[in-house]
């Protein structure tokens, strides 16, 4: 069963791989000698791949999320450059970088950091895949999405395929896109989800079986639903929480998050409709749950950057001047961004 409950979440995720690491079993996590079925394995066997390598050292604990922070910018670089242009996608992916709520997360050994990278990563390739007509390249992004699906899973469990899932059917419906699902290339796809996601799930409840009930019944529906891992918070908690992690900005996200009339019918409309959905559905989702963490509300991040980033693009494109608020609280944003 899982073990109490631990603040000091870094040290939880270093010591279950170095025992990973003592003992030679990398199926059943343990922390201090009891089994810990709270999260599934991928973080812990990065950090023990970390340790076999380089030792318990603080720089190679850290090395995995800073680079996984890393992939996460060069992604939302290339999908903006991709959807809205290049100098979209790098303002893209430096209104990213220097969020604090980014910036800080990618220095902290926790999963929400490669959970949110390997969902972005399957939903930015969904949606590029979607929006190409059948061939080699679609086929390539829908694989893509399906493999960094089952890497969410196994970095966090089921919100890793459910909520990206989620997110590409309440688009399809609200753009009527229902024909960019064919070809969805689901056998091949599905081999790919199962033969990543699915082993250690087997290994782990063949060899523990109290595994399936903790881990799917307590720790993804008793957690959400209900108050029993005693981290409720009220629906508003990720409010002020984005708002702050997103600071300089925030001051554009007003902008960012409207469609203006002269783009009503731009064929790049679906895409910014795709990344609205996206941070509203996560944002919502967790607003919901019955357990909060500051760090939940992470996967809002690149789809916002990416809206940023598009909205600036455009102020840039038209000419458009900032307001003296926005501007003047931007430079003080960067400063202290430059000082930290």
């Amino acid at each position: 069963m899982g073990a109490p409950a631990d603040r000091r979440s870094e040290g939880r995720y270093v010591e279950i791989p170095r025992e990973m690491v003592a003992s030679g079993d990398w199926v059943t996590p343990r922390l201090d000698g009891v089994k810990y079925f709270e999260k599934p394995p991928l973080l812990y066997w990065l950090e023990a791949i970390a340790i076999r390598l380089f030792g318990v050292q603080a720089w190679a604990l850290r090395l995995w999320l800073a680079l996984f922070a890393l992939a996460g910018c060069l992604v939302v670089y290339a999908a903006g450059r991709r959807l809205f242009g290049r100098r979209a996608g790098l303002l893209a992916a430096a209104v990213l970088a220097t969020s604090p709520l980014y910036y800080f997360l990618s220095q902290s050994i926790t999963v929400d950091m490669p959970v949110a990278v390997l969902m972005t990563g399957a939903l930015l390739a969904a949606l590029l895949g979607l929006e190409s007509p059948p061939g080699r390249r679609r086929r390539l992004l829908l694989w893509a999405a399906y493999a960094c699906a089952a890497l969410a899973t196994l970095a966090k469990g089921l919100i890793g395929f459910l909520l990206p899932g989620l997110i590409v059917l309440v688009w399809v419906a609200v753009c009527r896109r229902w024909r960019a699902l064919r070809p969805l290339y689901l056998p091949s796809g599905l081999a790919i989800f199962l033969s990543i996601g699915l082993p250690w799930h087997l290994l782990v409840a063949r060899a523990n079986p109290d595994f399936l009930w903790f881990y799917f019944v307590h720790e993804h529906f008793l957690r959400y639903a209900t108050k029993v891992s005693d981290r409720y918070q009220p629906p508003w908690y990720f409010v002020p929480i984005l708002l702050a992690g997103m600071m300089p900005w925030t001051v554009f996200l007003p902008r960012a998050l409207a469609i203006e009339r002269d783009e009503r019918d731009d064929p790049r409309r679906r895409e910014a409709i795709f990344l609205l959905l996206w941070a509203g559905i996560v944002f919502a989702f967790f607003s919901a749950s019955g357990s909060k963490l500051i760090t939940y509300v992470l996967p809002c991040c690149p789809p916002l950057a990416l809206l940023v980033g598009r909205a600036l693009d455009r102020a840039w494109e038209t000419g458009r001047p900032l307001r003296a608020p926005s501007a003047a609280l931007l430079a003080a944003g960067a400063a202290l961004a430059a000082l930290g």
